[in-house]
């Protein structure tokens, strides 16, 4: 039984290696919560998915993280989530813009890449007692439009819609994904 245990772990071991270098990618332009740090809290936030059905109940805004970021030079990458990418809540919508977002910029800009985990599963090539698990993840490309980005150093909140086409990872189903979101953050102060 421990030979078993111990054979299952190193293939767990393997597969959450394999899956992470499978996800890479330039780093800065990878959208998700991995070395990000966190930016601000979340006010306000819904999400829907067409296509497809989202597997938990989307997360209320209290219970939502905020990580990445951009300083006003840089693309936006933003993540919002809740929980970590193995637990059975996971929930993240991540997004990297295709340009440089100056602070108090508004209006609509392409995504160069548009992210959404809805849970976690166990990877099929696992066995059924397997405890390894892995992000539901889709990924797509789309739009962020802001409608206010308040970049003061007394007043520093971004609110806008993310909106998208995205694909399960490896796998073909897809969604169109809109997400509404007011976050305490902005790109740089001016």
């Amino acid at each position: 039984m421990r030979d078993k245990q111990m054979a299952y772990a190193a293939v767990a071991g393997m597969a959450a290696l394999a899956l992470l270098c499978a996800c890479g990618g330039p780093r800065q332009a990878a959208p998700g919560v991995a070395e990000s740090v966190p930016a601000g809290p979340v006010n306000a936030f819904s999400f829907e998915a067409t296509g497809v059905a989202v597997r938990g109940t989307v997360p209320v805004a209290a219970d939502l993280m905020l990580a990445g970021g951009c300083d006003g030079t840089t693309p936006i990458n933003l993540s919002i989530f809740l929980g970590r990418p193995m637990d059975e809540r996971w929930f993240n919508v991540a997004f990297v813009t295709e340009g440089v977002i100056a602070p108090g910029e508004t209006g609509t800009f392409p995504l160069q890449s548009l992210q959404w985990d809805d849970g976690v599963m166990r990877p099929e090539n696992l066995p059924e007692d397997s405890p390894a698990r892995a992000p539901v993840r889709y990924s797509g490309k789309g739009t962020l439009t802001l409608e206010t980005h308040m970049a003061s150093i007394e007043t520093r909140r971004m609110a806008g819609t993310l909106t998208g086409h995205v694909e399960q990872f490896g796998k073909g189903p897809a969604a169109d994904i809109t997400a509404h979101f007011d976050i305490n953050f902005s790109c740089g102060v001016r």
